[in-house]
């Protein structure tokens, strides 16, 4: 007899779930060492799925492996789609994330970025976005399947310019983007190709909160097409409503995966299963509390006699930054004085980033406004590197400038003369500094290693020490916690604090999310919105 339901007609039998992509027993090989070792998880039609973990638990080692950039040493990788024609499944399936920044650098300065804005030679978005480009055609290639396709391409592109909003800056060159223009520009090339997983990796890093909510929508319509979405992810608060189910991933392994409502509720009953979302960092306090304060409402304080007679370490009148009819900044007017750390917010492109440029002497347009550091007017025939000497600086792009055999001690030595690497062996004093810092930051049992097998949060403390070691009077903290755990980013934030509380050094933390903020700064710029 067939089973009835309570209607009394007779029940259909439930289908088996169809699969997307599947891991049977797998294990892969990164070096030699394995990892992920005999993992089993099952990627169905209709999921939309999200790994989830701690720096350097292993999330992005896994996107690797799934698109085959690690050996599969044992057991299997299944993939249940068709790749488009010419296409292996591997390379149907797109990844982002900004540590792929990296290989388009090319070995250049960290200046570059500003002179990029001058030369006519600079790569353009729009070159950046092309199909030859995209698509890694050979120019001397003859075949005529490149006009399906490349029309095929061509109206992808259009869709996804439209859906990230960038069409504005397609003439501009990549390196004169900000990090949240890069950001965009990225996941447009990729929705320009045809693919079947799109694998984001901290996909909201660099975002303002407008961008991140916009952004959001987008991936929310994205989940509903044809087009599979992996999203990787330290901050589980930003997942998109539509996803389903979560990959908890610790020490390289899976420790749980399933339906997003049952893990989110047995984590907020179970330490354990929580603890697998974030693992707390080494040496951090987990009952540091994150603070949530409205700095919106931050107002600028008047003047006191006492800060009337502290030396001014940055001055800025009436700065106007341009480029043809762009204008990056105008009349901006700030001044810094030693002892009060400031806030510098604002939305993607509104020229954060280009401030900071100028007081550090990299931006070319520093010599032709009246900017002022350490009583010192650029263009005025002093040193760059004689007033860079005082400066320390944080910021997730500077990390991608390194290369790859760099060790963790070297680049902490690297601050004393601010180059990316060691070109010169440091004195026996320098060396005591940097063994000082790591050993201050708990670095010191991996100075050897190089910086990137290091996780994301560890890099992030060991350019902390970098910019310190040369005790510097002002500290400059563009997005230190970009792309961090929310250990990590206490970590940082609670040593960037210790540092001001204690008089050591004058900060300018920049930063999308205000909760960030040590609680010592009080002060706040806030740049406007220039699109």
């Amino acid at each position: 007899m067939s089973k009835q339901n309570v209607s009394g007609m007779p029940s259909k039998t439930a289908q088996k779930p169809r699969s997307f992509l599947a891991l049977d027993e797998a294990t892969f090989r990164l070096g030699d060492r394995l990892v992920f070792e005999k993992t089993n998880w099952r990627f169905n039609r209709g999921e939309q799925w999200a790994i989830v973990g701690a720096n350097g638990s292993g999330k992005s080692l896994l996107a690797d492996g799934l698109r085959g950039r690690l050996p599969l040493v044992q057991g299997e990788l299944r993939y249940y789609f068709r790749p488009p024609e010419n296409l292996s499944h591997e390379e149907a399936i797109g990844h982002v994330a900004f540590e792929d920044r990296k290989s388009e650098l090319h070995g250049a300065v960290v200046q570059s970025r500003w002179s990029s804005f001058e030369e006519e030679a600079a790569l353009s978005v729009r070159d950046f976005l092309s199909y030859d480009r995209v698509m890694d055609v050979n120019p001397f290639e003859i075949d005529s399947r490149h006009g399906p396709a490349r029309r095929l391409f061509e109206k992808r592109l259009r869709r996804a310019i439209g859906l990230f909003q960038i069409g504005n800056f397609l003439t501009h060159s990549l390196l004169s983007l900000s990090n949240g223009e890069r950001q965009r520009v990225q996941l447009a090339r990729a929705l320009a190709q045809p693919l079947r997983l799109l694998i984001l990796d901290e996909p909201y890093v660099g975002l303002d909160r407008a961008t991140r909510e916009y952004f959001h929508r987008v991936l929310e319509h994205l989940l509903k097409t044809n087009l599979r979405v992996l999203l990787i992810t330290t901050r589980v608060e930003d997942l998109p409503r539509h996803i389903t189910h979560l990959l908890c991933v610790e020490d390289c392994r899976v420790v749980a995966a399933g339906s997003r409502s049952a893990l989110e509720f047995a984590g907020s009953r179970e330490p354990g299963v929580r603890g697998r979302v974030a693992k707390p960092a080494r040496g951090v306090d987990p009952r540091l509390p994150i603070r949530n304060r409205r700095y919106s409402r931050l107002k600028v304080c008047a003047t006191s006699q006492k800060a009337a007679e502290r030396a001014n370490l940055v001055e800025i009148h009436n700065v106007t930054v341009r480029y043809g009819n762009t204008v990056v900044l105008e009349r901006v007017n700030w001044t810094v004085r030693e002892g009060e750390s400031w806030a510098l917010l604002g939305p993607n492109g509104s020229g954060k980033t280009t401030l900071l440029s100028l007081i550090q002497g990299d931006h070319p347009q520093a010599y032709v406004n009246e900017v002022m550091v350490f009583g010192r007017r650029r263009g005025t025939g002093e040193s760059v590197w004689e007033l860079k000497k005082h400066i320390g600086w944080v910021s997730p792009e500077l990390q991608l400038h390194f290369d790859d055999t760099v060790s963790v001690f070297e680049v902490v030595v690297s601050g004393f003369q601010d180059t990316i690497g060691v070109f010169q062996a440091p004195s026996r004093r320098q060396a005591a500094a940097a063994r000082s810092w790591l050993r201050h930051f708990d670095l010191l049992e991996w100075a050897q290693l190089p910086l990137f097998s290091l996780s994301a949060g560890l890099q992030r403390m060991t350019l902390l020490a970098r910019a310190l070691v040369k005790k510097p009077r002002l500290l400059i903290l563009d997005e230190p916690c970009q792309g961090l755990d929310r250990e990590h980013r206490e970590l940082i934030i609670r040593n960037v604090d210790e540092q001001i509380r204690g008089g050591a050094v004058t900060a300018i933390f920049v930063t999308h999310r205000p909760e960030e903020i040590p609680t010592s700064i009080k002060k706040v710029l806030r740049l406007p919105r220039k699109w």
